[in-house]
């Protein structure tokens, strides 16, 4: 009898997706309570038992202010438990970096704990050094988001970033080419390198950007270690959910 090789039940069953605009109403993600519930659906299907909700912030997409988000947030929690869904859910944002502004980190990081999700102009070259150092110097661990779009920095420049504290995200649909051929070569690079530290869907809508956490996995397996997938769509994410470092 042929030995069938199967994906390890604690990855195909329990990934943690720590990027996503699944929140109702308040950016360019998830318009309805109705979309909402259909993205985390998919989400479950692609294996997410943890699912971060990370709604833009100081951005030209956001509709609602941060102190409206927990409101949203809980009526969807309900909304969870009521369906008997089986995923869990975690507030967050997704901060925008603006150079006049200075944010909350404490009420805007990833589930009230020491990490936050930080964005920057993807052409416009900003500061990111000087602004990953600020953050961690304040006590905080700054997760880059997808790093595959900042066409300003350089190989040495991801490096650097990972040595003064920074985290790396990428998203998922670069790593599998769904966005374009620049940010999946990249992306593969990092990721053959070591450099990447968490894979995440940044999930918008149902139609270009579904959960695919499950499908990024398979597309991934073998040409990385085992150990470093499980760390990227697992570990790695893990002290988030915990609350603690």
């Amino acid at each position: 009898m042929a030995m069938v090789t199967t994906i390890p039940t604690s990855m195909r069953n329990n990934m943690i997706d720590i990027h996503a605009h699944i929140l109702p109403g308040v950016d360019d993600g998830a318009k309805t309570m109705e979309q909402s519930i259909v993205l985390l659906k998919k989400a479950i299907e692609q294996g997410t038992t943890h699912q971060i909700l990370s709604p833009h912030v100081q951005s030209s997409v956001s509709k609602v202010m941060p102190e409206h988000f927990l409101e949203i947030f809980e009526a969807l929690k309900e909304e969870v438990k009521r369906l008997e869904l089986s995923i869990k859910i975690y507030l967050g944002a997704e901060i925008n970096y603006r150079s006049h502004l200075s944010p909350d980190y404490q009420m805007l990081s990833l589930n009230q704990s020491k990490y936050v999700l930080v964005e920057f102009s993807p052409r416009i070259e900003s500061p990111i050094e000087d602004v990953i150092f600020d953050i961690t110097r304040m006590g905080f661990i700054p997760i880059i988001a997808h790093v595959e779009r900042y066409v300003y920095l350089d190989y040495s420049d991801y490096a650097r970033l990972k040595s003064i504290g920074a985290l790396l995200q990428v998203n998922s649909g670069a790593l599998m080419g769904l966005n374009d051929k620049v940010q999946k070569k990249l992306s593969l690079k990092l990721l053959k390198d070591g450099l990447i530290d968490i894979i995440a869907t940044d999930t918008h809508n149902i139609e270009k950007r579904p959960p695919n956490l499950k499908d990024c996995y398979n597309y991934l397996k073998g040409m990385v270690s085992d150990d470093y997938l499980e760390a990227l769509f697992y570990k790695n994410a893990e002290p988030i959910i915990m609350g603690h470092e």
